[in-house]
């Protein structure tokens, strides 16, 4: 009875126009007062209580502002320009480069919102330049925005450890999966009905193209690897990968790109300087990289006993040393240089990735209980982590490579010499500019207007957030959820049925309410029940999340569909019918993520062991 009370006075508070986020307070203070044994006085303790140990949150405001610093700073146009360049030439080249960039900047921003905004801003116009319709291209924007809750880091994974006490960095390590899995099915969705619809593709750029649109994205794209290897690899709590994450964003969007701020229209070259010098600046940056990256690698034990300083060495000369070839070649416009050239350059990544892939097999080895089973499942997932891991850092040197071509054939009439000490002194004179103009950029007005945003976004999901933890621990006090789960248990409520009803709950409650606070009040009171039931927590959470992310499309409250209606000015209910046919993919890939429990668990698993529940 009690229950019911409460949910009614919820929902009739917020069905008479009341914040969600003050109708999850009052309703629980006057629960208090009316059928507690409680008093005024006593509910700022109660207040206090809610929110104790909940640290975690601390980590949603600096993810937040990173993302504002992404979002405002340029990092989505080069995102966008990398996809243009690795698929665009395929048919629906643009919409799948369109799914592939959200899927990036999701992996920066942690929002679906900010995705939709930075992506679709630029997406939906060019795609409708291109020859697509402007609704299907408000559809897949529409849609994989929604990525950025599943992809990590995500603020709903954040809220979702808080409320039941896991931890973020499985959630993090388990929303891997899914989140490729789900931008995997929404692409090759776009290329069926880009071949059964004719639609157009682009034309092949090169790999020119794609060697420079990584280099020009990979200052953004690098904050995923800090992020996400700082959590995995010992270095950082969620919370201080976050901080570290918003403290990079704003070097990188106002120092290092000079998008917004003091420094904006600066570049590191000056006009004059760009062909002889811009060979010579490239080489310089990445050997300084490399560089402090090996060693780093070598002081955190990676590389064997000395041989971190002995790889940064070799990297350096490798850049001197294809930097001169490359203008050598370039003079004589030999084909011989290109394979000597990569395989000189992916020497150093050659010898990271085997020294990790050894380390990454005997942290995985530990979890094989012995069976052979285990130990060819633990070994084959230790094999697809080394290939992938082999991929990411011989990239590098591929890239860096390719990217001095063009340079090179601008710079070989000045030679390798002049245009090495030119991109040293470049390189000098723009860190010094950085530090200078660095007092200026913090109190600069695209800096204060990017903190104010940000501020305002924090402060209204976290008094949501706030609110909803004091309903929690109402539900706790009064037992709430032990009193349903031996209901449902009694009723002989299976882990399949329960699952059902989960999903049903989540789905019609996405449609009227933010993903965040629907959540909070959800997860403490299913989180038992589930654990009775002998399903994952990880499993859990991945599946809500999966349900908010298809609440994010769903009317009358779909966030996405206002945004992507704002952002592609097109009426609300043109945005609804367009995000229709691919709102079908994400239904079939709930089914997948609710009844295949592996896609969700196997990494987090596998790399930090089974989830310990103590009931």
């Amino acid at each position: 009875m009690e229950v019911a009370i409460l949910f009614s006075v919820v929902v009739g508070l917020m069905l008479i126009g009341v914040p969600i986020a003050v109708s999850l307070g009052m309703a629980s203070i006057l629960f208090l007062l009316a059928l507690g044994d409680t008093s005024l006085a006593s509910i700022a303790q109660t207040f206090f209580q809610a929110m104790a140990g909940h640290y975690t949150l601390l980590a949603i405001p600096f993810f937040i502002l990173a993302s504002g610093f992404m979002s405002t700073g340029g990092v989505a146009r080069r995102i966008i320009r990398f996809s243009v360049a690795l698929v665009g030439h395929v048919p629906g080249g643009l919409a799948i480069a369109g799914v592939f960039a959200c899927m990036m900047f999701a992996a920066l921003s942690g929002s679906s919102p900010a995705t939709v905004v930075a992506i679709g801003s630029i997406v939906i116009a060019g795609m409708h330049q291109a020859g697509y319709t402007k609704d299907f291209a408000a559809g897949v924007i529409a849609n994989a925005g929604t990525l950025g809750i599943l992809i990590p880091p995500s603020i709903v994974m954040v809220v979702y450890a808080s409320s039941v006490d896991v931890s973020v960095g499985r959630m993090f390590l388990a929303g891997v999966l899914p989140g490729l899995l789900a931008g995997s099915m929404l692409m090759i969705t776009i290329y069926i009905m880009a071949r059964v619809k004719n639609l157009p593709k682009g034309d092949w750029q090169g790999w020119d193209e794609v060697a420079a649109s990584v280099l020009d994205a990979a200052f953004g794209l690098v904050l995923i690897v800090i992020i996400l290897g700082g959590i995995y690899g010992g270095i950082f709590t969620p919370t201080e990968a976050a901080a570290v994450a918003c403290v990079y964003a704003f070097f990188a969007a106002l120092m290092i790109y000079r998008d917004m701020g003091p420094l904006q229209g600066k570049g590191w070259l000056r006009e004059s300087e760009q062909r002889a010098f811009g060979l010579g600046l490239r080489v310089v940056a990445f050997a300084i990289i490399g560089f402090l990256l090996h060693v780093s690698l070598g002081k955190a034990g990676v590389y064997p006993a000395g041989w971190g300083l002995a790889v940064a060495i070799a990297w350096v000369l490798v850049c001197l040393g294809t930097g001169w070839a490359m203008t050598h070649f370039a003079a004589q416009r030999s084909r011989v240089a290109w394979p000597v050239i990569v395989v000189l350059g992916a020497v150093p990544g050659v010898i990271f990735a085997y020294w990790t892939m050894i380390s990454i097999f005997h942290g995985l080895s530990e979890f094989a209980s012995g069976s052979m089973l285990a130990f060819a499942s633990t070994g084959l997932l230790a094999l697809v982590a080394a290939v992938f891991l082999f991929a990411a850092t011989v990239a590098p040197a591929i890239i860096f490579t390719f990217s001095l071509h063009g340079a090179a054939r601008e710079g070989e009439a000045t030679g390798f010499g002049v245009s090495l000490l030119g991109g040293a002194k470049a390189m000098g004179r723009g860190v010094i500019e950085a530090i200078i103009y660095l007092p200026a950029a913090v109190v600069h007005k695209d800096t204060r207007k990017t903190l104010f945003e940000s501020g305002k976004l924090t402060v209204t999901l976290m008094f949501i957030i706030a609110n909803a933890l004091i309903l929690k621990h109402v539900l706790t006090d009064e037992q709430i959820p032990q009193h349903i789960a031996s209901a449902m248990l009694s009723a002989g409520f299976g882990p399949i049925m329960f699952l059902v009803i989960v999903n049903v709950i989540l789905l019609i409650g996405g449609q009227f309410m933010e993903p965040s606070g629907l959540l909070v009040i959800v997860a403490p009171l299913v989180f038992p029940i589930a654990i009775e039931l002998g399903i994952d927590p990880i499993h859990l959470g991945i599946i809500m999340v999966v349900n908010m992310e298809i609440g994010m499309i769903t009317p009358p409250v779909g966030l996405n569909l206002f945004v992507t209606s704002g952002v592609a000015n097109m009426p609300m209910m043109s945005v609804v019918r367009a995000a229709l046919p691919f709102l079908a993919v994400l239904f079939v890939f709930l089914i997948l993520i609710t009844y295949v429990p592996w896609i969700s668990t196997v990494l987090p698993n596998a790399m930090m062991g089974p989830e310990l529940i103590v009931k």
